[in-house]
This record gives C-alpha cells, structure tokens and sequence, in this order.
C-alpha cells in the first residue's frame, strides 16, 4: 500500500507539473505579439494557386514583398516523412512560435496529419486534398480544391489523403518544437537521416535570421523612441 501511494503521488506530482508547462505555454502564446497576419496569408496564398511548384515560388515573393527578411531567401526542397505521407517540404519562415512551410507530393499519399501544440491554416495551392477528421460522428470526407483552405485546431488530428502534385501551403501559431514528434520518429526510422538533416538546418537557419531581424528592429525602435538626444 505504502508503494502504491508513492506511485500515485509521484504521478500526481508530475500531472501538475506538466499542466502548469502546459498553461503557462498556453498563456504566453495568447498574448505574445506575431510577425504574421493569418489573413493577410490566406488571401495570398489564394492568389498564388496554380499549377506545381512554381506556386511556391510566386507566393515566396509575394510574401517577400510585405514581411522581408522573415521569409527565406533560399527556397530548397527537401525530402520529408510524417504521419505516414511521403512528401517534399519547404521551409518559408522558420520559427519558435509560428512557421510557414509548403508541402508537395510528386505521387499520391496519405496518412494522419498529427496532433499539434498549434492552430495552422492551409491553403492548397495546386491539386487537391481530402480530410477525415478524428472527431467527425461520420466518415463524411472533405474535398479541397486548389485555392481553398482548411484549418486546424490544436491537438486535433485527422487522415488526409493528398492527389498526386498536389502542392500545400501551411502557416501555423503554436509551440513549433511540440511538432517535431509529428516527423522526426518516421524520418529516423525510415533511415532518412540526410533528408531529415536539411530540413532541420534551413529551418534552423531562417530561424536564426529571423531572430536576428527581430532584435535588430526591436534594438532600432528603442533606440529611436528611449534614447533621444537633445541636440
């Protein structure tokens, strides 16, 4: 009795443990600022549809135009596997609490799309997609055509099913990192180290830079606002 006492107030200290994470996570994400206005998105990558990858393209320079260095420079493919889909991922803005990537799928796939610690909108921008969510009562299926969109919530997850060229373009808000247990078991798995290496790096990398543009705008305002001179 003693041991089984022990157990259930070691787990019940943990339950609180990550409960309080994941509140104070959840709090600093409802009222931390973003770069990006999901709207402003939308509209975009509606705009961008068209047929194959080039619409990747149009809508990198669209995107460019408003929001700068925020969105790479360098547009490189990489292999990428999650879920179950056989895809090819983009990375177009790399961050800790928002990301914008594309997804194309040369061949016809299928798979889960994960449960997420985000919200994500996505647009497709060529081809078409079909979702089942988990949480339907039916196996009612849901068609988007190129230039619509779905959304979805956090934690919720679905089967999707993606025609072949089809192209998908995704902005999410959320803890970027909880994703990563969405990819990374099937990549290292599957023995796709490379793939799953160049992804990881020009994420990495736009992120670093997009810090950089951050703290460099935030370093000019106060600086123009708070540290004034009189002449």
């Amino acid at each position: 009795f003693l041991g089984m006492g022990f157990f259930f107030s070691r787990l019940l200290r943990y339950v609180i443990f990550f409960f309080a994470i994941y509140s104070g996570t959840n709090y600093v994400l409802k009222n931390k600022g973003y770069n990006f206005s999901p709207k402003e998105f939308k509209s975009l990558a509606e705009k961008a549809k068209g047929d194959g990858i080039s619409t990747v393209t149009k809508l990198a320079s669209d995107l460019r135009k408003t929001y700068g260095p925020l969105i790479s420079s360098d547009l490189v493919w990489t292999g990428f596997q999650a879920g179950g889909m056989q895809l090819k991922a983009l990375v177009l803005h790399g961050g800790l609490t928002e990301f914008i990537v594309a997804f194309d799928a040369p061949f016809a796939t299928s798979g889960r799309s994960g449960a997420h610690f985000a919200n994500s909108t996505c647009t497709i921008l060529s081809g078409s997609v079909q979702r089942v969510s988990d949480s339907a009562s039916s196996d009612n299926v849901e068609t988007f055509a190129a230039g619509t969109n779905f959304r979805q919530s956090e934690f919720e997850s679905s089967l999707l099913s993606l025609k072949e060229k089809s192209v998908v373009v995704c902005y999410g808000r959320g803890f970027v990192p909880f994703s990563t247990l969405w990819s990374l078991p099937q990549n290292l798995l599957g023995g796709d180290l490379i793939s799953t290496a160049k992804f990881n790096f020009f994420y990495s990398r736009n992120l670093y830079e997009s810090l950089v543009y951050s703290a460099t705008q935030t370093f000019n305002y106060v600086k123009k606002t708070y540290l004034k001179t009189e002449l």
